[in-house]
C-alpha cells in the first residue's frame, strides 16, 4: 500500500507540472526571485556525483550521467539533451521510477521525494565516434512540451522556472609520454 501511495503521488507531481507550466506568467507559483535560482542546474557529467563536465570522447561506449544540482531542493525535473555531432544514443535509464518521454524530446522526471544537493537523475550510454570537434558539447535544454525553460518543481510542489541547463564540453583523449592515451584533466577532477 505504501509503494501505491508513493507511485500516487510522484505521478500528481508531474501533472502538477503539466498543469502549472501551462498557466502562464501570471501564476505566482512560478515567480522567483531575481537574485537566485531555485531551480538548480541539469548537466552531463563523466561521473555520478557532478565533478567532472569534461565527457571524453574515446570512439567507443561512453556511459555519462545527468546530474541536478539543487541547493533549495527538488522533487521533479523536465529537460532534453541535444547530443554533439556523431554522438549516438544507446540506452537512457532515469534513477527514479517515475519517468515519461525521452531525452532527446523531453523528459519529465519524479523524485518521489524532496531532494537537495546532487541528484543522479539519469544514466545515459552513448557510442561516441572518436573524432569530436574542439566545439562539441552536450547541451541541456528544456523538454519540448514546455520550451521556454528548464523545469523543476520545488518542495512546495511550485514550478520553479530558471532551472539551468549547463553545457559539458567534450574532448578527445590525451597521449601521455609513453604514448597511452588518458583522461585529460580538467579543473573538476
Amino acid at each position: 500500500m505504501n509503494n501505491a501511495l508513493r507511485m500516487t503521488h510522484c505521478v500528481c507531481i508531474l501533472l502538477v507540472l503539466g498543469l502549472v507550466a501551462g498557466c502562464g506568467d501570471d501564476n505566482p507559483s512560478n515567480v522567483t526571485p531575481d537574485n537566485t535560482n531555485l531551480g538548480g542546474t541539469i548537466g552531463v557529467y563523466a561521473d555520478m556525483s557532478g565533478a567532472s563536465s569534461a565527457l571524453v570522447d574515446n570512439g567507443g561506449v561512453a556511459e555519462i550521467y545527468v546530474v541536478h544540482k539543487v541547493a533549495e531542493g527538488a522533487t521533479a525535473c523536465a529537460f532534453s539533451i541535444e547530443a554533439p555531432a556523431g554522438w549516438t544514443l544507446v540506452s537512457a535509464q532515469s534513477q527514479f521510477p517515475v519517468s515519461i518521454g525521452d531525452i532527446e524530446d523531453g523528459v519529465s522526471i519524479a523524485y518521489g521525494q524532496c531532494l537537495t544537493g546532487s541528484i543522479h537523475v539519469m544514466t545515459l550510454t552513448y557510442t561516441a565516434p572518436g573524432n569530436s570537434t574542439s566545439d562539441a558539447r552536450f547541451r541541456v535544454l528544456p523538454n519540448s512540451q514546455w520550451p521556454e525553460h528548464v523545469q523543476v518543481v520545488d518542495c512546495n510542489q511550485n514550478l520553479v522556472e530558471d532551472g539551468i541547463g549547463v553545457d559539458s564540453p567534450v574532448v578527445l583523449p590525451q597521449e601521455n609520454e609513453n604514448g597511452n592515451q588518458e583522461r585529460p584533466k580538467t579543473r573538476q577532477d
